[in-house]
């Protein structure tokens, strides 16, 4: 059977020549001499390629070749622009209007003829697409319905993605990109309520769900129980945010009262990035909400970029070997507690760590089994302690524990706890044990205090005095 090639072009003699060279090479040939009247003739013959040339009066080659392209009636047709391509700006829309190839104005006839035949070959159009194209009817109206559809869609998507594009001036902040997020989709989605989980490198951090409300206001054991749904391993030590949503007084009691949920999943490097939720109260089929893959398409970028953005921040501030915050972020973290504490009243205690003996570890067993003592221990301080407890790597191998909102007599107990761990368990290396303590020593802020590294030479004071006194032990230094 005959391929079926639809040429369009407002040039009766180029259209009259192309058709004549088309039909001696064995081609049944359709014709239009513009972009609105092509346009009808794609739905009604289903050709096999569509030929176009760039510049046609009313609807341009690239705006028709996109309109074509952004339709799923019409994508699959392959489409060979005629241009000369001589501008850079020629070249730009060439690239972004999805044409398959691009051929010279002024090539031979027989290099276009064997073009078309390639790109048919490599772009098939099959029978029961071409059946399915020619049941869509429509009259005049109908046919300015279906470009303007087509082009408000178009136009729809492309304002979605710019407003994901734009969310990367707020990366770093993590309720307002939730907030900006919400914004975009509630454009385009119904929902009564959604959540969004930003996933951290940082497993200090606190996990946390931002909620919007949208049309309803939720119970305190609705968020509990959303939480529950949406991060199942992890019930302990999270933080349930909101943004400012409307003010509604459709009450939700409990998550029953939804009638639909749609949840979505984002992974990079089969690692969980990210969790969005959306729920309403009346049944809603999700999957058929027209901009729902976009929105969904954006996001998934988005969350991967986040995350490498998070990443890197997170690695800048943690020590390679032992994962523990550096004494960079230390100073700056410390700064800001001291100043709260200055001005507030606010309680804050510092800790300092030191390892019993640890130059004698490196020298009998290397230092590889010195990075594995290291690491260890580490892993003991940020197991034991709470999250809402800062770990650093301070030098070598002296730690610094910062301790906001806790007073000296709560300091020991958690410290002491550090301390047995560390004696208790066996560190093997290379099939040797190597008997490890740690020495600590502990102060608070007091008023006196002019600068905050005034904390860390406290607690180095009673560090000093838990070595002299004969190591393996907690030395509170206080007033």
């Amino acid at each position: 059977m005959a391929k079926k090639v639809l040429i369009i072009d407002d040039s009766v003699t180029q259209l009259s020549s192309l058709k004549i060279f088309f039909r001696r090479a064995g081609y049944e040939v359709e014709v239009a001499q513009n972009g609105v009247d092509g346009f009808v003739k794609v739905y009604k013959t289903a050709p096999d390629l569509i030929i176009c040339d760039v510049l046609m009066p009313h609807l341009g080659g690239y705006q028709l070749c996109r309109l074509l392209k952004s339709n799923p009636e019409t994508k699959q047709i392959p489409i060979i622009m005629l241009t000369v391509l001589d501008k850079k700006l020629d070249k730009f829309w060439a690239s972004q209007s999805g044409a398959n190839r691009f051929i010279q104005k002024d090539s031979d006839f027989q290099n276009i003829i064997q073009i078309s035949d390639e790109t048919i070959r490599e772009f098939p159009v099959f029978q029961r697409y071409k059946d399915l194209l020619k049941t869509y009817d429509f009259d005049e109206e109908g046919i300015i319905f279906q470009i303007n559809k087509i082009l408000d869609d178009a136009l729809m998507k492309s304002t979605i993605t710019n407003e994901f594009r734009n969310l990367t001036d707020y990366t770093a902040d993590d309720k307002i990109t939730a907030e900006k997020i919400f914004k975009i989709l509630s454009t385009i989605i119904e929902y009564d309520a959604a959540c969004i989980y930003f996933h951290s490198p940082d497993n200090a951090r606190k996990k946390r769900l931002i909620f919007d409300t949208q049309n309803c206001k939720l119970k305190e054991d609705v968020f509990l129980d959303i939480w529950r749904q949406i991060l199942p391993d992890c019930v302990d030590d999270f933080e349930i945010e909101t943004t400012k949503g409307k003010n509604s007084d459709n009450i939700i009691e409990n998550t029953d009262e939804f009638q639909s949920r749609k949840e979505f999943d984002f992974y990079y490097e089969n690692n969980l990035i990210g969790k969005v939720c959306f729920y309403s109260v009346q049944n809603i089929e999700w999957n058929k909400l027209k901009f729902m893959p976009t929105a969904k398409s954006e996001l998934d970028l988005y969350l991967r970029l986040k995350f490498l953005y998070t990443k890197t921040c997170y690695l800048s501030i943690t020590d390679e070997l032992t994962k523990l915050y550096t004494r960079r972020h230390l100073e700056s973290v410390l700064g800001q507690e001291f100043e709260r504490a200055k001005r507030y009243g606010t309680i804050i205690s510092v800790a300092m760590a030191d390892i019993d003996n640890f130059k004698a570890v490196n020298d009998t067993y290397g230092h590889q089994a010195g990075d594995y003592v290291l690491r260890e221990v580490s892993h003991i301080f940020t197991d034991t302690l709470r999250k809402t407890d800062f770990v650093y790597r301070y030098g070598g191998e002296e730690i610094c524990i910062l301790m906001p909102e806790t007073c000296i007599n709560n300091v020991i107990m958690p410290l002491e706890r550090i301390r047995k761990n560390i004696e208790n368990r066996d560190f093997v290396y290379n099939d040797s044990k190597i008997n490890v303590t740690i020495s600590i020593g502990a102060t608070t802020y007091s008023k006196d205090m002019r600068l905050p590294s005034d904390l860390i030479e406290k607690s180095d004071m009673a560090l000093y005095k838990a070595k002299k006194s004969g190591k393996n032990k907690v030395v509170v230094e206080d007033e």
